[in-house]
């Protein structure tokens, strides 16, 4: 995997996105839960957040949302509250055990990318992503299929 491989930018990010999801996994193994790390990460910058935020920031599809937070909340997480002004919005907040594993999660990714960036100076980080937003934003702003992917199980390949 040393040399540069002449493939499309989408299938390098896939890899990139596969070790890194596989390196963090490894990390937070101790922890009861197995996934969905990164809507821990993003409910602790901010907690409270309303399920349809949490979709629109993560681009995670709203029925997958829905088995996401209701596992979540199953492994005492989170808690799902109503909006008493509008009862069609939820609010996603971490509980006690979630404050406590989420600091865990947010080390871990900190850690990681500390790890993932060593060896690159500080402005090629930053020149990398701003372009990586650049990119999200020029694909954003193409037609596309909504794809669906499934947050389902993690399976560990030994």
């Amino acid at each position: 995997m040393k040399e540069v491989l002449d493939i499309p930018v989408g299938t390098k990010a896939l890899i990139l996105s596969k070790l890194y999801y596989g390196v963090l996994s490894k990390n937070l193994e101790s922890l009861d839960i197995e996934r969905y790390y990164s809507v821990l990460h993003y409910l602790h910058y901010h907690n409270g957040a309303s399920q349809q935020s949490i979709c629109n920031k993560l681009a995670i599809d709203k029925t997958a949302m829905v088995k996401v937070i209701d596992y979540l909340i199953k492994a005492d997480y989170v808690e799902r509250k109503v909006n008493p002004a509008d009862r069609r919005e939820h609010f996603v907040t971490l509980s006690k055990k979630g404050i406590k594993q989420t600091e865990l999660v947010v080390k871990a990714f900190e850690a990681l990318d500390k790890e993932l960036f060593h060896g690159i100076l500080k402005e090629e980080k930053d020149n990398f992503l701003k372009t990586l937003h650049k990119l999200t934003i020029n694909l954003s702003d193409l037609p596309s299929d909504d794809l669906f992917f499934n947050y389902t199980k993690t399976i560990h390949h030994k």
